[in-house]
């Protein structure tokens, strides 16, 4: 059932007589009286609406212009079913004022809800050890890492996201007219109906995680169209497409990673690789084997502090273990205790770090 206010006969004479008030409270011209006149000669009811909303508007303006235009009117009818009718007119039009208002603002909302939804532009950044999670107008979802920078612009025909810094979580709202890429140094992730993760290292080195759907890397220059996009969903059978565009479909359970501007060959993950490289989303940190230099330099996404190293010999050392992300305390007592490795701070921000056998 439509929820649009239906008005019957009996609203229409009352939303005109409204106005025909009105006018007259503020003065109706030679050609407004004339017309005034006629309508009133239409209908006993609409003579009957006019004076009982004039009762009711209390102007003594607008009763005396009543008063001259109509002086063969009786105004002094003032029984109980007269009041009991202004009354009811008044409720009426109170009634009638608060549809229309409501209606006005939830149409207003939905227009501005659907223009956001094609024309949206906004610029969305985290500050160093921050997490932020956004739901785009489209309902796509997206949760930023620390220290990120990305601009959001939906047109009528894409909807096209700028990293230019960090990394981005996105649960892609289908949309078969118009696709979702990602941009992030020269590379372009367009989603084919997913839940992806981009990680910037450098303009040139990059990460995507796919862990639902499939997504195509592209250079920024290939655009995707709408009429293209269904094809590129279907990508088993756009094989000889997506040659044409030196493209590489990476699909759910599997990792790009982009060294140089160069795709290295695509990896099938396992549920601990994907744990592992995700782990961020729920503000933890794993690591299983990295070097301890590589691990220093991902746990530096998360807080101000940086780590100098003594040796070679000490950055090779292979660390495991779960991490709070940021949590540098934590990060050096269970280096003290499973490595014996030393901490000395330098200010507020550094860090030295030796084997205990160095001191």
């Amino acid at each position: 059932m439509s929820n649009v206010h239906q008005f019957n006969s009996k609203d229409l004479i009352l939303e005109k007589s409204c106005d025909w008030i009105s006018a007259i409270d503020r003065g109706l011209t030679d050609d407004e009286k004339e017309q005034f006149k006629l309508w009133m000669m239409q209908s006993t009811a609409h003579q009957d609406s006019i004076y009982e909303l004039a009762q009711l508007w209390d102007e003594l303006s607008v009763l005396n212009e009543l008063s001259h235009l109509f002086p063969q009117r009786n105004n002094t009818k003032t029984s109980k079913n007269k009041w009991m009718f202004s009354y009811s007119i008044a409720a009426s039009l109170f009634a009638a004022l608060m549809v229309c208002s409501y209606l006005l603002i939830n149409l207003e909302n939905s227009y501005n809800q659907e223009l956001a939804k094609v024309n949206y532009t906004k610029i969305y950044k985290t500050k160093v050890g921050e997490q932020a999670t956004y739901v785009l107008p489209d309902g796509t979802i997206m949760q930023l890492n620390t220290n990120s920078l990305l601009e959001v612009a939906y047109s009528k025909g894409r909807r096209q996201l700028l990293l230019s810094r960090g990394e981005g979580r996105f649960n892609v709202a289908k949309d078969a007219t118009r696709p979702f890429s990602v941009m992030a140094g020269d590379k372009s992730f367009t989603a084919l109906g997913t839940v992806f993760n981009v990680q910037r290292n450098t303009s040139s080195d990059l990460e995507l995680v796919v862990t639902e759907g499939k997504v195509m890397i592209t250079d920024p220059s290939v655009a995707v169209d709408a009429n293209d996009f269904k094809d590129y969903q279907l990508a088993d059978n756009s094989t000889k497409k997506i040659r044409q565009i030196n493209a590489n479909i990476v699909t759910s359970g599997e990792k790009a990673v982009i060294e140089q501007s160069v795709t290295k060959p695509i990896t099938q993950l396992s549920m601990n690789d994907v744990q592992r490289d995700l782990a961020w989303q729920n503000g933890m940190l794993i690591f299983n084997g990295e070097e301890l230099s590589d691990a220093l330099n991902e746990v530096s996404r998360y807080t101000a502090t940086r780590f100098e190293l003594s040796s070679a010999e000490l950055a090779s050392i292979k660390v495991a273990g779960v991490f709070k992300a940021g949590d540098v305390e934590g990060l050096l007592e269970s280096l003290q205790t499973n490595f014996s490795i030393d901490h000395e701070r330098l200010g507020e921000h550094v860090v030295t770090l030796k084997h205990h056998t160095e001191s």
